[in-house]
């Protein structure tokens, strides 16, 4: 699997500046990323069972659990950001962040979406810091943590194994 040592140390810069533009209004682009995945990808609605029923964009983002959710995607993302230049750590987060999506039974599909969702929160959310060059970095850094996270979830799909205990 591909690895954030492929990156260059100025596209780390590129994704460190553009992410510390669009982390200021964490509260407000956690949310904004949801209207984008729920505007691109409505069926990924019904992975979030509080809000069922609900239709009006407006009132889901207004939902408790999905603003919680919103914070911990961009709590998520940072710490993604800030463990660039330690892959192994890096690795072992995104597995865990598979495993986690697993238990909720979230399919490895929502996840091959999510590139045009982050590159257009990206070109959308980072003002200035954006460019072609940064849209690059981006695209570059999540191809090398995607894989991670599928194989987390495919980890975490499995049936846990049992031991035998031998009777004697």
């Amino acid at each position: 699997m591909a690895d954030t040592a492929q990156l260059s140390d100025e596209e780390k810069e590129a994704i460190r500046a553009s992410w510390e533009i669009i982390y200021e209004n964490k509260k407000q682009n956690g949310l904004a990323f949801f209207r984008r995945l729920f505007t691109e990808v409505p069926e990924a609605k019904a992975l979030f069972k509080n809000l069922l029923g609900l239709e009006d964009m407006d009132k889901m983002l207004k939902n408790p659990r999905l603003k919680a959710h919103g914070a911990r995607l961009m709590s998520s993302l940072n710490s993604l950001i800030e463990y660039l230049d330690d892959w192994d750590i890096l690795a072992q987060v995104l597995s865990d962040l598979g495993r986690s999506h697993a238990k909720n039974k979230v399919p490895t599909k929502y996840f091959e979406e999510l590139e045009p969702v982050l590159i257009w929160f990206v070109k959308t959310k980072s003002g200035k810091a954006y460019s072609d060059f940064v849209e690059a970095s981006w695209i570059k850094v999540w191809n090398a943590m995607y894989p991670h996270i599928v194989q987390g979830i495919k980890e975490g799909s499995k049936p846990a194994k049992t031991r035998k205990i031998k009777k004697k």
